[in-house]
């Protein structure tokens, strides 16, 4: 049975043909040309684990900074409104806590959009961002420093600050 082009509802030749010989529209049946440049997953996956990562491993070194910012501000916030012994304090850090899971989601969200566009080739791609490897090193560091401080006693020598 003969498949139709859907605009001028010509037969087409070649079921999967990509253009319509007849009037040169593309058909619905093309398979879209895709590569696997960045792979969604690990976007969202990079994206779960650390804010702005999958932008960064996207090479988005932008759009990390804006979801690791944005991610920091309101954390810096809840963490502020939570000291607070306001009666407001309870409300506002609720609010502020469903805008960093928002901005959480919605960088996971975008993340795989923006690997999705790369391989469509709707979007460039040069190079993950140099920014990919701060989380790394920022999880490096905080291993390097809990071994220092065991390694060197000076876990025992820790006097917590008297809170006033």
């Amino acid at each position: 049975m003969p498949k139709f082009c859907p605009a001028c509802g010509v037969p087409l030749q070649y079921q999967n043909a990509a253009i319509c010989p007849s009037c040169g529209a593309r058909t619905a049946l093309a398979i879209e040309e895709r590569e696997n440049i960045r792979n969604p997953f690990f976007a969202v996956i990079f994206s779960f684990l650390f804010f702005g990562w999958g932008q960064w491993y996207n090479g988005k070194t932008l759009a990390g900074l804006i979801f690791f910012g944005t991610s920091l501000v309101s954390g810096l916030l809840l963490y502020l409104f939570s000291r607070s012994g306001q009666d407001y304090a309870a409300l506002v850090s609720a609010i502020i806590y469903a805008v960093i899971v928002g901005i959480w989601i919605f960088g996971m969200y975008d993340a795989f959009k923006t690997a999705d566009r790369i391989n469509r080739k709707k979007e460039s791609f040069f190079r993950k961002s140099w920014m990919f490897w701060f989380p790394v090193a920022l999880v490096a560091l905080t291993i390097v420093f809990i071994i220092a401080v065991f390694a060197l006693g000076m876990a025992g020598a820790i006097v917590p600050v008297p809170q006033i």
